[in-house]
C-alpha cells in the first residue's frame, strides 16, 4: 500500500508491443542514496523485443523538493562494460525526467526496448550516469540485479 500523497504511475509505453518473455523476481534489488531516494526492483521481464523491469522508487529529503531518476543522460540497463552492451530507458511521455517529489512513491514498468543476451545472469541498472548519490537534483543509483534462479 503507498503511503498517503504517494503517486502511482504506470509506466509503460503504450506504443511498444511486448513479447511474452522470462519474469525473474529480484530479491536484494534495492539502494538508497544520502540525498533520500530509494529505488526497489522488484521484477525483470526478459522478452524478445524489450526488457520491463518493475520499479518502485520513494524520495524522502531534508535537502532538497524534488529529484529527476532520468536527467542529462539516458537511464539504462547494461550486461557488460560496452557501450554495446546496454539498453537504453524509453522515455516516459508524461515524466520523462522522472520526477519525483518530495514525500512521493512511484511505481511502474520500466521499458528497456532490444532484447538483453540469452543467458544473460546479472543485469545493473543506472540511472543518471556519472553523477553521485549526495547529487540534490539528479542522484546517480547503479542498482545490481541477479537474473540467476
Amino acid at each position: 500500500m503507498l503511503k498517503t500523497g504517494a503517486v502511482l504511475l504506470s509506466l509503460l509505453s503504450p506504443t511498444l508491443a511486448l513479447a511474452e518473455g522470462r519474469s525473474v523476481e529480484i530479491d536484494g534489488g534495492q539502494v538508497s542514496t544520502p540525498v533520500g531516494l530509494t529505488v526497489q526492483v522488484k521484477s525483470v521481464t526478459l522478452g524478445e523485443d524489450a526488457t520491463t523491469v518493475r520499479v518502485l522508487a520513494s524520495f524522502d529529503s531534508h535537502q532538497t523538493n524534488f529529484i529527476n531518476m532520468n536527467d542529462d543522460e539516458n537511464a539504462f540497463l547494461a550486461w557488460g562494460d560496452g557501450a554495446d552492451q546496454k539498453l537504453h530507458l524509453r522515455q516516459i511521455t508524461d515524466n520523462k525526467w522522472m520526477r519525483i517529489s518530495n514525500g512521493q512513491t512511484m511505481e511502474g514498468d520500466l521499458v528497456f526496448p532490444g532484447k538483453i543476451p540469452t543467458g544473460t545472469e546479472r543485469l545493473t541498472l543506472v540511472f543518471n550516469p556519472g553523477k553521485t548519490g549526495e547529487d540534490t537534483s539528479a542522484p546517480g543509483v547503479t542498482l545490481p540485479l541477479d537474473l540467476a534462479p
